[in-house]
């Protein structure tokens, strides 16, 4: 039989060999940009990404995901004017959260940037902030949209201009206008960031009006429904969402922090923090391509076989990614442990002992397991559950970075300890709730 473009399967393929190509261009663009920016630049920047992910989490996360899951039921259906009028909620309701979450940023951006954050060099990039977050919710809207009506060409083509961009772009301002300030360091990586995203955002805009503007209309959703159908998927995927990203980047600003009580100065916790997370992980998350993809075109299948009454495919479908995930995950990941110490060192100039890269696997490993079952989860419209085992998880994991990263005999192990322990209970909470709802 011939494999169905549109399959699962054939769709995670074509995402995932785009995803490996950005992801090594990306992983030689991180390489360029930690030599450029150095460790404590790159610790600024991450600092920085922190407000960057909690508004995207406010803004964004809920309703991406409302739409991809909506969408693939409504072009079931055939339902071209509902996924116009989606679209339509869609960008309403981003540009009122945006509306929102700018306001302290605009008017309290020293405050932001000295006392939460902990580090007055980051407040020259907050605005920045905001314009690439707006430019972001306009491309991903219409990415969602794509993604739920299993059209992935589009969101491929996006995302590689979108990277290519970014790299040159960002390389470029660094060469020429770098000075030795790591808080304007972090203002030109997101410089270029932000002039990415326009080209991503026409891009998407142009496709979708041409995909949907002149199609014959032949059935129409009943507004009030679809827009009641929103909120229930938006509301608790963007409250989960809220929840995860704030614990995570108290987590990540409380990092530094309390290394400086374990004993480390300031500039050492900073580069520890820029070492971590912008150098050691990337090279840790290789696989995630292969991952992201299976969880981006899972939602959608998953999705559509809901509304068909289809718990057989269900079923199926999920085994499978389960299957994926464990059988190129891990052993990809774990093979990347005797490598990582000297890629490190050889890539980035800095050391990293055998301990932390372990430490590094294992919660890679935690991670892409929990990608995928938030995956599965949403697209059965478990968001109220993933909501709850993220604020039992994310609360018990906060309280023990707090507690073993300020061990000066633990250190940078303790923050490691604290994010396998959190995101281990979160995914068992997640597994044992796939199997009572799908496997039951």
């Amino acid at each position: 039989m011939r494999e169905n473009k549109n399959s699962v399967m054939s769709q995670a393929a074509m995402l995932a060999a785009s995803n490996l190509f950005l992801h090594l261009l990306g992983f030689a663009y991180r390489i360029a940009l930690s030599r450029l920016a150095g460790p404590e630049g790159m610790g600024i920047y991450m600092l920085v990404m922190q407000v960057y992910a909690i508004l995207y989490s406010v803004c964004l996360s809920g309703v991406c995901v409302a739409v991809t899951a909506i969408s693939a039921k409504l072009v079931a259906r055939g339902d071209d004017a509902g996924i116009r009028r989606l679209v339509r909620i869609a960008v309403a309701a981003f540009i009122l959260l945006f509306a929102l979450m700018a306001l302290p940023v605009v008017l309290f951006p020293q405050f932001i940037g000295a006392a939460l954050l902990g580090d007055p060099r980051t407040v020259q990039a907050l605005y920045l902030v905001l314009a690439c977050i707006f430019l972001t919710g306009i491309e991903n809207i219409f990415k969602s949209v794509f993604h739920g009506i299993r059209q992935v060409k589009y969101a491929i083509v996006s995302e590689v201009g979108e990277q290519l961009l970014r790299i040159g772009l960002v390389l470029l301002l660094l060469n020429r206008f770098s000075n030795g300030d790591y808080g304007h360091t972090a203002f030109l990586i997101l410089l270029g960031m932000t002039l990415s995203e326009i080209y991503s955002s026409i891009f998407l805009l142009t496709s979708f009006l041409r995909r949907f503007v002149h199609r014959a209309l032949k059935r129409k959703s009943r507004p009030e429904g679809l827009a009641r159908e929103f909120r229930g998927i938006m509301m608790p995927v963007a409250a989960t969402s809220i929840i995860s990203n704030m614990f995570s980047s108290v987590a990540t600003i409380l990092f530094p922090a309390r290394l400086v009580v374990a004993g480390f100065t300031r500039s050492a916790a900073v580069s520890a923090l820029g070492i971590l997370s912008g150098m050691a992980a990337p090279l840790m998350f290789l696989p995630v391509p292969v991952i992201n993809s299976l969880c981006t075109v899972l939602l959608p299948n998953v999705a559509a076989s809901v509304a068909h009454s289809d718990p057989a495919g269900v079923r199926r479908k999920v085994k499978k990614a389960l299957l994926i995930t464990a059988i190129f995950a891990l052993p990809v990941t774990f093979s990347l442990l005797p490598f990582v110490p000297k890629l490190c060192m050889l890539l980035f100039g800095q050391p990293i002992g055998p301990t932390l890269a372990l430490l590094l696997a294992v919660h890679t490993a935690i991670t892409y397991f929990l990608f995928v079952s938030i995956s599965i989860l949403n697209a059965v419209g478990e968001q109220r559950k993933i909501l709850t085992y993220a604020i039992i998880a994310e609360a018990f994991q906060l309280g023990l970075v707090w507690l073993l990263t300020a061990v000066p005999e633990l250190n940078i192990y303790g923050y490691l300890f604290g994010m396998i322990l959190g995101d281990g209970v979160r995914l068992a909470l997640n597994l044992k709730r796939v199997r009572l709802v799908i496997f039951r």
